[in-house]
């Protein structure tokens, strides 16, 4: 009770001192004076007979001699010089810790966490979509598309799970989203082979999110064909993604023409939505065809508004350590000290 007394005090008199300085250790400033009582420590004197070396008969000049010594010593034993009190008062400092509070920040922290698993089976080099005016491949406009996405989702951690015959984590769930979006940009057409395992994608996205402590969980997958490769079917992986609490929105993604080549074949014709709306509505999430890309703006826009949140962090106060100043006091004056030598 009593210490803490003592630490409210000494953390009062520092904030008047200077407002918004404490120390981490506050107690540590009752040692200050402690060199002052250094010389009323009692210091033994040769004037009584018993304290005379036995056997040896001192000569009073001598007595009279070694008694004006120790006298004058006893005078000299608290340096003061200013080197010795600086590094004391410096010592002390480093030991109570001095700290001082920043300005006040909001940590744009939303609690959500979100995986993107994207298609990048052979067909996704079908350029049957238009980006600024040109006709492109399905990929790079899907690229473009889910940057502008990821850039509004800050304070959100996003992950990025790319397949085609196999699955896998382009991203970890990150709140660098630049990070993730150079992930993204690096990734390319058939690197994860030329099939669709929409079923492993799913499981290995519902993997990252299974244990996680966000209180907000969703997948957003998008392909432009079926399933036909992996372990995993993805209605099972649909139910599991229920039981985990976690909402699946699919998009279904390809246009009704010809692609640039004119080939003849609809570009959709081998696009499962049934597939994928099942796996939407089994996980309690959205289902959205796109087949151009404004299309695929504007649903990427509307799963932006499905997965918002208006909580805001609460704010937070970063802390400056002040001990490098008197540790740099510190190591000046114990040079001076050093070079200055005893008695300084």
């Amino acid at each position: 009770m009593i210490t803490q007394t003592a630490s409210e005090w000494i953390q009062t008199l520092a904030d008047s001192w200077h407002p918004g300085l404490y120390f981490h250790w506050p107690l540590m400033l009752l040692l200050l004076p402690l060199p002052l009582l250094w010389p009323l420590i009692p210091e033994r004197r040769l004037s009584s007979e018993s304290d005379k070396p036995q056997g040896i008969d001192v000569p009073p000049s001598l007595a009279a001699a070694l008694q004006s010594d120790r006298e004058l010593r006893h005078r000299r034993r608290l340096p003061l010089s200013w080197p010795c009190v600086l590094a004391w008062l410096a010592l002390i400092a480093v030991l109570a810790q001095p700290l001082r509070p920043g300005s006040a920040t909001v940590t744009p922290i939303s609690g959500r966490a979100m995986v993107l698993a994207i298609d990048l089976s052979g067909s996704m080099d079908r350029q049957d979509f238009e980006l600024n005016g040109a006709i492109t491949d399905r990929l790079s406009v899907v690229q473009a598309v889910a940057r502008e996405f990821i850039a509004r989702r800050k304070g959100d951690r996003v992950g990025l799970v790319v397949f085609g015959k196999e699955a896998y984590i382009a991203s970890p769930l990150t709140f660098d989203l630049q990070s993730l979006v150079d992930s993204l940009d690096s990734v390319g057409i058939g690197m994860a082979g030329r099939s669709t395992a929409i079923g492993d994608a799913l499981g290995l996205s519902l993997s990252m999110l299974r244990q996680d402590p966000a209180g907000s969980k969703a997948v957003v997958l998008l392909s432009d064909g079926t399933n036909n490769a992996g372990a995993v079917e993805p209605e099972a992986a649909a139910e599991l993604s229920r039981e985990f609490g976690v909402r699946v929105h699919t998009i279904a993604l390809g246009s009704e023409g010809r692609d640039s080549s004119g080939y003849a074949t609809a570009p959709s014709a081998d696009l499962d939505e049934k597939t994928l709306e099942g796996v939407a509505v089994a996980s309690g999430g959205e289902f959205f065809r796109a087949r151009t890309t404004d299309e695929l703006i504007d649903l990427y826009a509307v799963i932006d508004e499905l997965e918002s949140s208006e909580d805001r962090a609460p704010p937070t106060r970063p802390v400056e350590d002040l001990r490098a100043w008197p540790l740099t006091l510190l190591f000046l004056t114990s040079i001076i000290i050093a070079l200055r030598g005893p008695g300084t």
